[in-house]
């Protein structure tokens, strides 16, 4: 009895993780947008890092789309990088804190760590690498690049106002 029922629960579970893997093999692919080939064929969407001229990325890094929010191209881009990578985070710590100045961003806060965060300028951008190991092997690595938030005259909301006067206290009753 007890190998026969463990045999059931093993189909049970074969089964249950083929149609959940079958399930997964679809997910995110929009086949009326999917690209085609010369045979009809439809392919599935690649993602590519060729757009980004302006930072380095590990060869072999797989672009996480979910997590990704880019706005614009080349140079101009703006948002949120999201990759996997096989290499480990220090060497892609390394990686960036060697090759940033190459692509002319200049250094202003680097913590390594467990979650190494990066914050670099180049012009009036600033990129944010958020590096962090992954469980198995690995890094996940986040590249945020925004608007610098100072303007050409200074920081946004200082103040310029004079501090000479006095100031006259009228007691409270």
């Amino acid at each position: 009895m007890d190998s026969a029922f463990l045999r059931i629960v093993m189909l049970g579970a074969g089964l249950l993780l083929g149609f959940g893997l079958m399930g997964c093999s679809s997910q995110g692919q929009d086949l009326a947008a999917s690209p085609t080939s010369e045979d009809g064929k439809t392919l599935p969407p690649v993602a590519s890092f060729t757009q980004f001229s302006d930072i380095p990325v590990p060869s072999g890094a797989t672009m996480d789309m979910e997590h990704s929010l880019l706005l614009g191209a080349s140079e101009e881009w703006t948002g949120r990088l999201v990759y996997s990578t096989s290499t480990t985070s220090a060497r892609v710590f390394d990686l960036y804190k060697a090759e940033m100045p190459k692509f002319g961003w200049t250094e202003m806060t680097v913590i390594r760590g467990e979650r190494s965060i990066m914050s670099y300028q180049r012009g009036n951008r600033i990129a944010t690498i958020e590096i962090q190991a992954r469980t198995i092997y690995g890094a996940g690595v986040s590249v945020t690049v925004s608007p610098n938030a100072t303007s050409e005259s200074g920081a946004r909301g200082s103040y310029s106002g004079s501090t000479s006067g006095s100031i006259s206290r009228t007691p409270l009753r």
